[in-house]
């Protein structure tokens, strides 16, 4: 029987340390009379008025909520993740850095779901690395006795997942030799580097081939009109010159994840910004799956689906750059195998098309390619091109294949059209409707007849208008990319008719000066910085005939006159992009997804204003075109530190036109001494990459240099 003391000398030894400080749980004396305690240490304040023993249980045990055990998990992940790391890199122990979660994900996710976690990707077998001990001294008969049980346990998971099926590809030890004669490329994660910089967005390339082929249309192609080197390299700075928090690392530290549950903050990222400009997926019956509400679909795919919409969801939704990502993706591709492409269904369909515009947007441009040839031939192959009208389908299943089809075309059209590649989509033979502009809830799996469609924006909207606009312009690409190039009185006529006509068609409620909710905005502003970005590449080509190319001899009045049409409404898409843009990125949510579509069609929009500064420098727009570079950089330093490309983009616009906006540096008024001749021998590699290859081949040089003539005298005279 302990002895009776003064309240305050009788509190628990356990706690005479933390005066001030708060117990878990009530005191004895509290919980025995079932009065209310507010746990102060050493004494509450009830057994203080009344002069009671105040004491404290210690308790021992571990409090059984969800949230404890995620933190311990994730505290265990985190040590098994540097004690592997240490195993695998014994010389580079002393540097070994401990990854923290990521913070501010969104506000979607939660910072105790938002740990490392224990990948549950399934490594290949020939590629596992034996274990080592981090140093001599850790070699004790204990600690070899935990590796070798841990060992033992690795093996017996590994085979009861190979005894399952397939569900990882092996890397092939053959490597292809890069040439740039043949525009090969390799994008693997163990070759990539900063000397072999490839951007997803076809407007940065650090040598003529290296990252495939770009066309006329791309990006690379109008940067090259005003490259300064000597060979037609564009230099950049190197990636040590960039922000520290690169986008080309590899992750030193996998990922820990203890359950599929653990993915649900970044499904929830994944459908609260990504979805609503590209709804490929149903929310509804995806996260119904998810929680085992109804069955998931049978095999891989499933799987592989969820990796990359968890991949995707953390990117796009992402305030800084981050890496998590990365080993997302690699989980979603280790479930990707051969056996697999032997198959046909809507979910592989899905995951692959995700795929491709996932690695476009990592900077891997022709990868995403392939996955978006293979997603379209699978969708052709289970008929996703065509409508069924006798069919035994619901409404529901018939509209979601509608659905993927056209997030499948935007996605596969747009990047033909960024990389400039030729529009292999078909024409003809597709008789698939457009999908409906309602309301989830309006269009069930229980839905018997077809809703009324919504008066209002809703998450379908934006793909119907994107789609739309690649049917009205596919005709205007294949003629730009293509000999001889259109008249301007014929380029303006297409735009008066099929861009105008598609401007006329979107409905009131996402027209152009109509206030979107805030969770429609990035995907309503991107529909308006795109038409804008392709009516730039409809009339730079005149643009650059007028700024660099002799005069013509004996032109009609009215020919001259469509001409300038034409260029000013080239430099009206530009400015107006520039200024839409920045207003975007001043005033609302500032995420890597808004940053990846603003820095793409921002700098196609400023190469339009520093063209034509470098070859007018006192014209009367001068001052204008200054402006918008000036506002435009301002901008770019804002978004690389969301995305390092945009060093890139900055650097370049320094060097083309730096001497050019310092109206107080000597000789700031001079043109460019370039001749047109110089500036357009080095766009020809990309407009016309065959001739390259032949003028290694042996050919006679001369072949170059009629084929630019011959391009600029297919474009209308300018006097």
């Amino acid at each position: 029987m302990p002895t009776e003391s003064s309240p305050r000398s009788s509190a628990s030894g356990l706690y005479e340390n933390e005066i001030g400080a708060t117990a878990e749980q009530a005191c004895n004396e509290c919980r025995r009379r079932k009065s209310k305690c507010n746990r102060i240490i050493p004494v509450c304040s009830l057994c203080h008025k009344f002069e009671r023993r105040c004491t404290y249980e210690k308790h021992t045990k571990t409090p059984l909520t969800r949230r404890h055990l995620n933190e311990v998990e994730n505290e265990l992940a985190r040590t098994k993740a540097l004690l592997q790391q240490l195993m695998n890199n014994p010389k580079d122990h002393a540097n070994v850095e401990l990854h923290t979660p990521v913070e501010d994900v969104n506000e979607v996710s939660h910072s105790e779901d938002v740990a490392r976690f224990q990948q549950l990707s399934h490594p290949d077998p020939s590629n596992r690395q034996p274990r080592r001990l981090a140093s001599p001294g850790v070699h004790s008969r204990h600690s070899t006795q935990h590796i070798a049980l841990e060992e033992a346990r690795n093996d017996q998971y590994q085979s009861s997942v190979y005894e399952n099926g397939p569900q990882a590809i092996s890397s092939l030890p053959l490597k292809p030799n890069s040439s740039p004669s043949n525009f090969e490329w390799d994008e693997r994660n163990e070759n990539s580097n900063g000397e072999r910089f490839i951007d997803g967005m076809g407007s940065l390339t650090s040598a003529p081939h290296e990252g495939g082929y770009l066309g006329v249309a791309s990006g690379a192609a109008l940067l090259r009109a005003t490259d300064t080197g000597t060979h037609g390299t564009t230099e950049f700075p190197c990636l040590e010159q960039r922000s520290p928090a690169s986008y080309d690392r590899t992750p030193r530290i996998e990922f820990a994840l203890s359950s599929l549950g653990q993915l649900e903050p970044f499904v929830d990222a994944y459908f609260s910004v990504y979805h609503r400009s590209y709804p490929i997926i149903h929310e509804a019956t995806f996260r119904a799956q998810l929680m085992e509400v109804i069955p998931r679909p049978a095999g891989n795919a499933w799987q592989v689906l969820l990796f990359i919409v968890s991949a995707v969801g953390v990117w796009t939704t992402s305030t800084k750059p981050i890496d998590i990502d990365l080993q997302l993706f690699e989980s979603a591709k280790a479930r990707v195998s051969i056996d697999m492409l032997e198959t046909g269904n809507l979910v592989l369909v899905q995951a692959l098309t995700l795929f491709s515009n996932y690695m476009q947007k990592r900077n891997k441009p022709n990868s995403g390619y392939n996955y978006t040839g293979l997603a379209r031939r699978i969708a052709m192959g289970i008929g996703l091109h065509k409508e069924f009208t006798n069919s035994e389908a619901s409404l529901f299943a018939t509209e979601m294949r509608r659905r993927i089809w056209h997030c499948l075309y935007i996605f596969d059209v747009g990047a033909i059209i960024t990389f400039s590649r030729p529009l292999d989509f078909p024409n003809g033979g597709i008789d698939v409707a457009l999908p409906m502009n309602v309301h989830d809830p309006d269009f069930t799996q229980a839905t018997k007849a077809l809703p009324i469609a919504a008066g209002e924006t809703t998450i379908y909207t934006h793909m119907r208008a994107q789609a739309t606009f690649h049917m009205a312009t596919s005709t205007i690409y294949s003629k730009i990319i293509s000999s001889p190039f259109p008249s301007a009185s014929d380029l303006l006529d297409m735009d008066d008719k099929l861009i105008g006509g598609w401007l006329r068609e979107i409905p009131d409620f996402f027209q152009e000066s109509v206030t979107q909710e805030p969770r429609f905005r990035l995907c309503h502003s991107i529909l308006r910085w795109r038409y804008r970005n392709f009516r730039i590449l409809m009339y730079r080509p005149l643009l650059l005939s007028r700024l660099m190319a002799r005069p013509g001899q004996g032109a009609g009045q009215e020919n001259l006159a469509q001409t300038d049409i034409a260029i000013q409404r080239c430099l009206d898409a530009a400015r107006e992009s520039v200024e839409l843009i920045s207003n975007f990125w001043a005033q609302e949510k500032q995420n890597i997804m808004a940053c990846w579509y603003g820095l793409y069609f921002l700098f196609q929009a400023i190469l339009i204003p520093v063209i034509c500064l470098r070859n007018d420098p006192q014209g009367p727009l001068a001052p204008e075109w200054r402006e918008q570079i000036y506002q435009a950089m301002m901008v770019l330093e804002s978004m690389a530190l969301l995305n390092p490309t945009a060093f890139r983009c900055l650097s370049v616009i320094r060097n083309r036109c730096g001497t050019y906006l310092d109206t107080s540096v000597e000789g700031w008024g001079n043109p460019t001494e370039e001749s047109p001749q110089t500036q357009l021998a080095n766009l020809y590699p990309l407009m016309w990459p065959t001739l390259e290859m032949a003028q290694l081949d042996g050919m006679d040089s001369v072949l170059q240099e009629s084929t630019i003539l011959d391009f600029m005298n297919q474009l209308p005279d300018m006097e």
